[in-house]
């Protein structure tokens, strides 16, 4: 081969490699706060009574007190907040309860309840199963639960008044894990079904 020739495919080689697409950096997933991080749930929490501006600032500014708070969304239109969060430092009860605090410094019960899903609810004897779960003793205690479309397998949580302890350092009250463990892990430990904390807004679906 030539030196002319060499050089010239030197030069195609060179050219070729610059037309290869780098790699989008690994970094961008770190600049975007919807990225996938453990424990660290995004969550509808439905209310009522939810007013005006002021409303929505005092919610706002109540949740920012605690731990781990990522992102707060307000929609007055609607009536509701999301949430994201990280539950293995405060709890989805924890949350609730910043929320109602919110409100009872104004006067209002805005009552925080999830939607949660499990779409084979109503299939074989899922019903019984399932109602036995939300049914427990221990979780009574804490939240109540009530059907929205059972055809669906839509219900909502509403939270019992929390008395958070200061001495605690870890999520009190309600978590995530009280149900989904139940419900969704397979058998013996659950139930094996299809189960979901709703963490966008559905405008065609109750949310009462």
């Amino acid at each position: 081969m030539t030196p002319n020739l060499r050089h010239t495919w030197l030069l195609l080689w060179i050219l070729a490699l610059w037309q290869i697409p780098s790699p989008a950096p690994a970094a961008d997933a770190a600049k975007n706060d919807e990225a996938y991080a453990p424990h660290t749930p995004t969550l509808i929490f439905y209310l009522s009574e939810l007013k005006n501006q002021q409303d929505s600032d005092a919610i706002q500014a109540s949740l920012q007190k605690l731990k781990s708070i990522r992102k707060v969304n307000l929609s007055l239109a609607r009536g509701y907040a999301q949430v994201r969060f990280d539950s293995h430092v405060v709890s989805y009860h924890q949350v609730a309860q910043a929320i109602a605090d919110a409100g009872t410094a104004l006067g209002r019960k805005f009552d925080p309840r999830l939607k949660v899903q499990v779409p084979t609810y109503s299939a074989e004897s899922n019903a019984a199963r399932v109602d036995a779960v939300f049914a427990g003793k221990r979780l009574n205690q804490r939240v109540h639960i009530v059907p929205l479309d059972k055809t669906k397998g839509e219900f909502l949580i509403h939270f019992l008044p929390l008395e958070i302890d200061p001495a605690v350092a870890g999520p009190q009250g309600f978590n995530g894990g009280h149900l989904n463990h139940p419900i969704h892990d397979a058998p013996p430990r659950g139930l094996g079904l299809q189960f979901s904390y709703v963490a966008e807004d559905d405008t065609n679906a109750p949310s009462r």
